[in-house]
């Protein structure tokens, strides 16, 4: 590719195989990349006790049985074979902490076992977390357009650069890799297919809006309804910012938005019980 050439922007993949990194220093790593360091917050330890259960769970099935605001209850049950069947025996009840993370239960070996699973699952950030981490930093500063439908492969528009650069430097300091193919302007088939990328990637959000409002009803609170017109101004704003890999979808999509919208409006008046506005 020749100097001076201009780009449509670039595709990417990134893989973090066996990655290992401790929470700490995932923090530091998207300082020193120049991210948000924000976006690594502990595993809430709910979610960080799910993990724990896949060690606890030899020869016992783990299944939450209730849960509140501040904690959750898990039924440990004994699995055993007798024979040519299978028995099954209450072990106990475990109540994990979801603010504190902090685990109690009536066998004190298993309560032990059980907060050291919990911590070093806290504590560790595996590949699939750092994955979480790039998608997250993407949704606030940049947009991924899938060019397949299973994901794991995007389109990133030439304009967000400069953070593809900080993601990488991220990736390379925690053990991933991240791979960059740019797309020069001007070929047929690239022209095409990043047109086709980034039309298919912008109606995706747009159904997902339609398929939101659809599920609202008159227990929707008002600030959901706020969040909800907010997110299809964003898009609105994302047909603009990327009208120049549209082509001839522009039209298509600035209509499915402004049907969106209508449907939003709609529904509100819906729930509001005044006559909807044809």
């Amino acid at each position: 590719m020749s100097a001076g050439t201009r780009l449509l922007g670039e595709v990417i993949a990134w893989a973090c195989p066996g990655v290992s990194v401790t929470h700490s220093d995932l923090v530091r790593a998207l300082e020193d990349a120049g991210l948000d360091p924000g976006v690594a917050r502990e595993l809430a330890p709910r979610h960080a006790f799910s993990r724990a259960c896949k060690r606890l769970s030899e020869q016992r099935i783990i299944r939450p049985v209730a849960e509140d605001a501040a904690t959750v209850k898990f039924q440990f049950t004994q699995e055993s074979r007798e024979g040519d069947r299978y028995e099954y025996r209450l072990e106990t009840t475990l109540t994990l902490d979801k603010q504190t993370g902090a685990v109690t239960c009536e066998l004190p070996g298993l309560a032990t076992v059980a907060q050291e699973e919990l911590d070093r699952c806290i504590s560790a950030r595996t590949g699939s977390d750092v994955t979480k981490v790039v998608q997250k930093l993407f949704e606030r500063q940049a947009d991924l357009f899938p060019i397949r439908p299973s994901g794991g492969t995007y389109f990133v528009p030439q304009r967000h650069a400069a953070f593809i650069d900080k993601t990488q430097d991220l990736l390379n300091r925690v053990g991933g890799r991240l791979l960059r193919f740019p797309v020069p302007a001007g070929t047929a088939e690239g022209d095409r297919s990043v047109t086709q990328a980034v039309a298919d990637g912008l109606a995706a959000v747009v159904a997902e809006h339609r398929a939101a409002v659809a599920q609202f009803g008159s227990d929707t609170r008002g600030d959901t309804l706020e969040r909800a017109a907010e997110k299809i101004r964003t898009t609105k704003f994302k047909l603009t910012a990327y009208s120049e890999y549209l082509a001839g979808e522009r039209d298509r999509l600035d209509r499915a938005v402004a049907d969106a919208e209508r449907v939003l409006r709609d529904k509100v008046a819906e729930i509001a019980g005044e006559p909807a506005v044809v």
